[in-house]
């Protein structure tokens, strides 16, 4: 019963994430500020790194490397605050 219940949740937010449009910007991001990139290259808590570079997004770094960081439960916590101020209106 229970796995069929995280099995239902489960395509239901994979459907979410399907039908409703979402930037990368709430999604994945780059972090560390040049050209001393070690300044705020950790990922956020929740969130994963995928890539590291010199460059990332803008102008090069120095010292360190910028790392691309995904952050799906914030893209999902976006997603739900979306519905619901969609419902709201």
């Amino acid at each position: 019963m229970a796995s069929s219940m995280v099995f239902y949740t489960s395509v239901a937010l994979l459907c979410l994430l399907i039908i409703t449009p979402v930037s990368t910007a709430d999604l994945c991001k780059w972090y560390g500020i040049a050209p001393f990139c070690f300044i705020g290259n950790s990922c956020p808590d929740g969130c994963f790194k995928t890539l590291e570079s010199n460059k990332g997004d803008g102008f090069p770094c120095w010292f360190s490397v910028k790392k691309h960081c995904c952050c799906p439960k914030r893209a999902l916590d976006s997603i739900i605050n979306k519905l619901v101020s969609s419902d709201k209106k």
